[in-house]
C-alpha cells in the first residue's frame, strides 16, 4: 500500500456501521494513514472503539482535533488544554484575529478556512506568517459549494500557497462514505486548481506524513523543545 494520508477524515461516532463503511473505502483507496477527527469531549473508551474501527482495515489512525474559536483568548486556551492530547492539531479560521495566530503559532500544525465565508479568506499575510500548513479539504469545500465562485476562492489560495512557497495539506473533510475519494482523484482535482502534479501527489503524501513524523517525534519520550532533550543513562 502507498504511503498515501487523508488528515481530515470526521465520522460520526454514534453511526459505527457507517464508519465500518468509511473505513473499507478508505483502505480500498490505499490509504495508509487517516486523521481521526473526533470532538474534544468524547469518551476515551469512545475513542478507542472508533481507532480500532479503521485499524482493523489496516489504516493507521492520527487523533486529530478541530478547533474552532472566535478569539485568541479561546484560541490559546484550547491549546494549552489539549496540545498534548492529540497527535494532531487543526484550527478553521473563522476570523482575522484567530487566522493570525494560529499562523503565527507553532503549536497549531494546520490552518484551514470556510470557503464560504466571504469575509476572510487565506491572503498573502497569512502565507508570510504560516508555521504549519494550509488544508484543502477539496471534497466537503466544493460539495458544500455547488457554483463557481467556490472553485475560483480556493483557486485563489492555492496561488497565494505556492507564491509563498507554503507547506499545502490536501484533504477530503469526508464525514460519509459519499465523501471519500482516493488519493489520486484528490491529486488530479488539485492540478485543476493550479497545483502541478508534483505538488498535488505531495498534497496526500510527502507533506501531510512530514507533519505526522515531526509530532511522532515531539511525543517520543525524553523530548522537550527543538534542540533538547532528556537523555536516560543505560543501567549499567
Amino acid at each position: 500500500m502507498g504511503h498515501y494520508l487523508d488528515l481530515h477524515v470526521i465520522p460520526g461516532p454514534d453511526d459505527l456501521v457507517s464508519c465500518e463503511r468509511m473505513a473499507i473505502l478508505l483502505s480500498t483507496a490505499r490509504y495508509s494513514t487517516i486523521g481521526l477527527t473526533v470532538a474534544t469531549g468524547l469518551l476515551n473508551d469512545r475513542v478507542r472503539s472508533l481507532r480500532r474501527i479503521f485499524e482493523e482495515h489496516g489504516l493507521t489512525t492520527v487523533l486529530r482535533a478541530d478547533f474552532k474559536p472566535d478569539s485568541r483568548t479561546e484560541l490559546l486556551r484550547l491549546l494549552r488544554r489539549f496540545r498534548n492530547l492529540y497527535d494532531l492539531i487543526a484550527v478553521k479560521c473563522v476570523n482575522q484575529h484567530v487566522a493570525a495566530v494560529s499562523c503565527r503559532d507553532r503549536r497549531v500544525d494546520v490552518v484551514f478556512f470556510d470557503v464560504g465565508n466571504r469575509n476572510l479568506r487565506f491572503s498573502h499575510t497569512f502565507a508570510r506568517l504560516l508555521h504549519g500548513a494550509v488544508e484543502f479539504n477539496l471534497v466537503s469545500d466544493l460539495m458544500g459549494q455547488g457554483d463557481g465562485w467556490a472553485f475560483s476562492r480556493i483557486r485563489k489560495a492555492v496561488s497565494i500557497a505556492q507564491e509563498h512557497h507554503v507547506n499545502v495539506i490536501l484533504s477530503s473533510g469526508a464525514r460519509n462514505c459519499e465523501m471519500v475519494r482516493s488519493p489520486l482523484q484528490i491529486s488530479a482535482l488539485a492540478t485543476c486548481l493550479g497545483l502541478t502534479r508534483e505538488e498535488s501527489i505531495r498534497g496526500v503524501s510527502s507533506a501531510p506524513m512530514a507533519i505526522v513524523t515531526e509530532n511522532r517525534r515531539k511525543h517520543a519520550q525524553g523530548y522537550v523543545e527543538d534542540g533538547v532533550k532528556i537523555v536516560v543513562p543505560a543501567r549499567r
